[in-house]
């Protein structure tokens, strides 16, 4: 009898710490999940905050670029003065030379 309570006792031993181990390895894997979540949580706030920063950035350059159209169709809607003279068309347009042919060996 002595030998069976001792065979129980060894088994009961080993289920337990087998037991102990997964439930171990169990909390380690929460914990790098739990520390994966908030890595990627801070991640994505950052680039919410880039995002935001880009877009108040852009907002602003299309206010800048409105403007300049506005003020180009203001330049554009008055009249040019003339001066008087008459401009000469003499002016001669040259052509240029094509260089994208295949050069003679």
């Amino acid at each position: 009898m002595k030998r069976i309570s001792l065979v129980a006792a060894a088994a009961m031993l080993v289920v337990g710490a087998q037991l102990h181990a997964q439930q171990a390895k169990k909390d380690t894997t929460a914990k790098k999940a739990a520390s994966t979540a908030t890595k990627a949580a801070s991640a994505a706030k950052s680039d919410a905050k880039a995002a935001e920063k880009s877009a108040t950035k852009a907002s602003s350059e299309a206010k800048t670029a409105e403007k300049a159209a506005t003020t180009a169709n203001a330049a554009a809607s008055t009249p040019k003065k003339s001066s008087g003279k008459k401009k000469s068309s003499t002016h001669k347009s040259t052509a240029k030379k094509d260089t994208t042919g295949t050069k003679k060996p």
